[in-house]
């Protein structure tokens, strides 16, 4: 078998879309390749169409060179971006060290040439080798990558390496854009990440409290069961909501409406009744939307706030029709309570609709109202939305991206986040069948979305039988008991694991503010020669079994939506120190030294995010559970 057989073949396992643009590709046609009869691996590369050689002198020399200087920067990175993949010789010594490759490539038949000549088989199959053509590449794709977990930590060391003249003079406008794609997509990871740990406590907080109502809700594996329709339509309260209105009322009673809780006041109002109100907030501006029901109009709607919602949303929804879910975090699964079900992975009640559509096999998803940017005069929300026209926060931070009808138009970066959220969410569904629509009419283009106007959409639909109403069961006051006693032991055991993991970070912390205090006495006193190296050998080996209680505790990474944000500053810049050179006993003892003095702060905030946790664990045993 061929170099390129093999390359092909692996590279069908883990990218088969790139696999078929390949097979297209069956002789070189716009490049030459010369390769030197005594040594092959000095290759050149001439382009025909530019009149341009890729090496000036020995290609082999000038590849020495640039591995050289990148070692000479980078050799402990454990990740490198390259922008081309010229010969592949740079990226197969590259990837000798064991590192991790992303290789951009904008023409295809240079990808061809490469894997011709090296066997790179193994590091794509072990997913090592990332080899990528630059046109096939979107949001979806970057975020994929950045969300590695081997590489995540090393996200804010990011450099896009050029291998060779040739893009610089040829595709430098394709370097600035992906690059700034790459930079974008990377500070979108850590930004959701590194959300505010207070909003993840209160959520805990708030499930807690949550439970005993969320087991007497409908749970989403029945309701799912009993969906009245196969077409779901997502109301948002964007400004081009109140076009749609006149057509989404006389076609109500065909499409199951999936509102979002911002919309039920408008809908309300104009007397159309929604199947389903989603809530995922857990601040309590959220429980307006939820005020001045009317209830005897919305008897049948069911309510599906969250359990993170904040308590006064479901006071105020009281007795009607409720099915409370979770959001997909890990001290939500911990209590096993899996037949309410897991939506709301985005980030906003949209993107949680589209979950729940989605969960329940909707064979058409659509949307209206779903701007995600400003109307042309500059609205931000749809006519008698409850806080009004023009909300303020989304004023700052503000961009362009593509519109709905192709031209630019402008969004906030909070938006950017709910589309990119969609974009994901869209190009799974789309691969299982699932047809999606945006039928806004306005606002920001949703990749992977057919745009239609939503007045064609309705006219597919099927109008001769009028919907049923959604029926479903409680379970049984027996089994309620049932899952409130195992939800009861499950806080006491997690309490106890926590406690001692605790203990056992306090007692580490104490040991490097030991170690600290100690180094910083010897500088004040001149005497640094005195440093007892081997001690602090022994106070890192120390702090790497926390980190392996961090990393591997099962009970622990319940809660790394919450202790993450607390630590993953410190992570950051553990990694800086990691990856910096030090090739000399001087330099390996510095290092020693930083090691140590950034772990005070990764294990305080560690300490910090756990005494929080317990706080609200015990806080809560005692409100509500101790009597179960």
């Amino acid at each position: 078998m061929t170099f390129y057989e093999k390359n092909l073949q692996a590279i069908n396992k883990i990218d088969p879309v790139l696999s078929v643009f390949l097979q297209t590709i069956t002789e070189n046609k716009n490049f030459e390749v010369f390769m030197d009869k005594n040594d092959d691996v000095n290759i050149n590369i001439y382009d025909k169409e530019r009149d341009f050689i890729f090496y000036q002198t020995k290609p082999v020399d000038e590849v020495v060179s640039q591995y050289e200087n990148i070692m000479e920067k980078y050799s402990r990175y454990p990740l490198f971006w390259l922008y081309g993949v010229s010969n592949g010789l740079l990226v197969k010594m590259l990837l000798n060290l064991g590192k991790y490759i992303y290789v951009f490539e904008p023409n295809l038949e240079l990808i061809y040439i490469a894997l011709n000549l090296f066997d790179f088989s193994k590091e794509i199959e072990e997913k090592k080798l990332r080899i990528m053509w630059t046109k096939n590449i979107n949001f979806n794709t970057l975020n994929a990558l950045c969300k590695n977990p081997d590489i995540k930590v090393f996200l804010k060391l990011y450099f896009l390496e050029i291998t060779n003249d040739y893009y610089y003079q040829f595709f430098s406008e394709d370097i600035k854009q992906l690059n700034h794609n790459i930079t974008f997509t990377i500070k979108d990871v850590i930004t959701k990440d590194g959300n505010d740990a207070k909003d993840s406590l209160i959520g805990l907080n708030h499930h807690l409290k949550h439970i005993p109502q969320m087991i007497n809700s409908y749970p989403l594996t029945e309701v799912v069961k009993n969906k009245n329709t196969e077409n779901a339509v997502i109301v948002s309260t964007g400004p081009s909501l109140a076009k749609q209105l006149p057509l989404l009322k006389k076609y109500q009673d065909y499409l199951t409406i999936l509102c979002i809780d911002a919309s039920l006041p408008i809908l309300q109002k104009e007397g159309i009744k929604p199947d389903f109100v989603f809530s995922l907030e857990r601040v309590e501006a959220t429980s307006k939307f939820f005020e001045n029901l009317d209830r005897e109009f919305l008897k049948d709607t069911i309510f599906a706030p969250t359990s993170i919602s904040h308590p006064k949303t479901l006071q105020n929804i009281g007795n009607m029709k409720k099915m409370i879910t979770m959001r997909p975090f890990g001290y939500t699964n911990m209590f096993r309570l899996d037949k309410w079900g897991y939506i709301g992975i985005g980030m906003s009640a949209a993107n949680m609709a589209f979950d729940f559509a989605y969960v329940a096999k909707f064979k058409n998803i659509t949307f209206i109202g779903q701007d995600l940017a400003f109307s042309e005069d500059g609205k931000t929300h749809s006519k008698g939305a409850i806080f009004g026209e023009n909300e303020k926060q989304y004023q700052k931070n503000t961009l362009y991206v593509k519109g709905y009808y192709g031209n630019q138009v402008k969004t906030s970066k909070t938006w950017v986040l709910f589309l990119n959220s969609f974009k994901t969410d869209i190009a799974h569904v789309i691969k299982e069948g699932v047809n999606v629509y945006n039928c806004t009419e306005g606002g920001a283009y949703i990749d992977g979305a057919e745009h239609i106007p939503f007045e064609e959409f309705l006219s597919k639909i099927d109008i001769t039988t009028p919907k049923n109403l959604i029926k479903c069961e409680l379970i049984s006051e027996k089994k309620q008991s049932h899952y409130l006693k195992r939800s009861k032991k499950l806080i006491e055991l997690y309490i106890k694991r926590l406690e001692w993991i605790k203990s056992e970070v306090e007692k580490t912390f104490l040991s490097v503010m030991e170690k600290i205090e100690n180094l910083e006495q010897l500088n004040r006193d001149k005497d640094l020669e005195k440093i007892d190296f081997d001690e602090l050998a022994n106070t890192i080996s120390e702090i790497d079994k926390i980190k392996d209680i961090y990393e591997e505790d099962k009970g622990l990474r319940r809660f790394a939506n919450i202790t993450s944000p607390y630590i993953v500053s410190a992570e950051l810049e553990l990694a800086r120190i990691m990856v910096r050179n030090s090739e000399t006993e001087i330099e390996k003892k510095v290092k020693m030294i930083d090691w140590i003095y950034e772990h005070k702060s990764w294990l305080f905030f560690l300490a910090g995010a756990l005494e929080n946790i317990l706080f609200i664990l015990k806080n809560n045993y005692k409100e509500i559970y101790k009597e179960i």
